[in-house]
């Protein structure tokens, strides 16, 4: 009978060693959160190394033209990329793999940041949106995420956008103001200035919400000093990438 004792209490400490092992960081969050990073590695690209939609979402009308409302998901996180195959236009959030940072033709060139390469792994995000919003599902606390130029801006910044005369000066801007919609009714603003003072941005940078808590969705607006009576003529266009939040 002793035999079987030791026996017992050793399968179950061996069965609690493997419970414990078994466990990852999201299973037994510090502090009562799980730590949650969105990277867009799920999608997979086609050859052109760019998604912005396609035929298989909701259909909707588009200004009498056939479009469809599409979605990526990851970590419980949504974002919307509405496509019109006739116009061959898209808003959204679109997703590349692309490592060209030049700018020639719209399609590709549209789809390529000013780095060449995500933050981490292959994947990053291209922010162009009219409305469009990212959902999170639920509120979170943000930590912030991590930002840079897509070409297009760039070519803007350096040679002109084309129907605002002339290249950015030193007293010239280009910003994204970045909106948190909180669960209380209540938003914050972050504003990413993607050219300034003579500078633009050329790497990954961090766009920090400072853990602000209760946020549930992010929406993007821009500006620049290049505008016209519609809004700003540069290209209202911002890389993104690894959004860091706690749930």
């Amino acid at each position: 009978m002793k035999t079987n004792k030791l026996f017992g209490l050793a399968v179950l400490a061996c069965g609690f060693a493997l419970s414990f092992t078994s466990c990852t960081n999201a299973d037994n969050p510090i502090g009562g959160k799980r730590q949650a990073t969105v990277t867009f590695e799920k999608k997979t690209l086609g050859a052109d190394g760019y998604w912005c939609g396609d035929e298989t979402g909701e259909k909707f009308d588009n200004w009498g033209s056939e479009a469809f409302a599409c979605q990526y998901k990851e970590k419980g996180v949504t974002f919307p990329a509405n496509y019109t195959p006739s116009w061959a236009s898209w808003s959204g959030f679109a997703i590349s793999n692309r490592t060209a940072t030049t700018y020639k033709n719209l399609n590709p060139d549209q789809f390529n940041s000013a780095v060449g390469a995500a933050k981490s792994g292959n994947n990053y995000c291209v922010v162009y949106t009219f409305g469009e919003t990212i959902d999170f599902g639920r509120a979170v606390t943000l930590k912030g995420f991590w930002f840079t130029n897509e070409a297009w801006a760039v070519d803007a910044i350096l040679n002109g956008d084309g129907i605002t005369p002339g290249k950015f000066e030193k007293d010239d801007w280009f910003k994204c103001i970045v909106t948190a919609n909180l669960k209380n009714g209540t938003t914050k603003d972050v504003e990413i200035y993607l050219a300034k003072d003579g500078e633009y941005v050329k790497d990954w940078q961090f766009c920090d919400f400072q853990s602000l808590e209760g946020v549930e969705s992010l929406s993007f607006a821009f500006d620049s000093t290049k505008k016209n009576a519609y809004g700003a003529t540069t290209p209202t266009y911002m890389c993104i990438d690894d959004i860091e939040f706690e749930y």
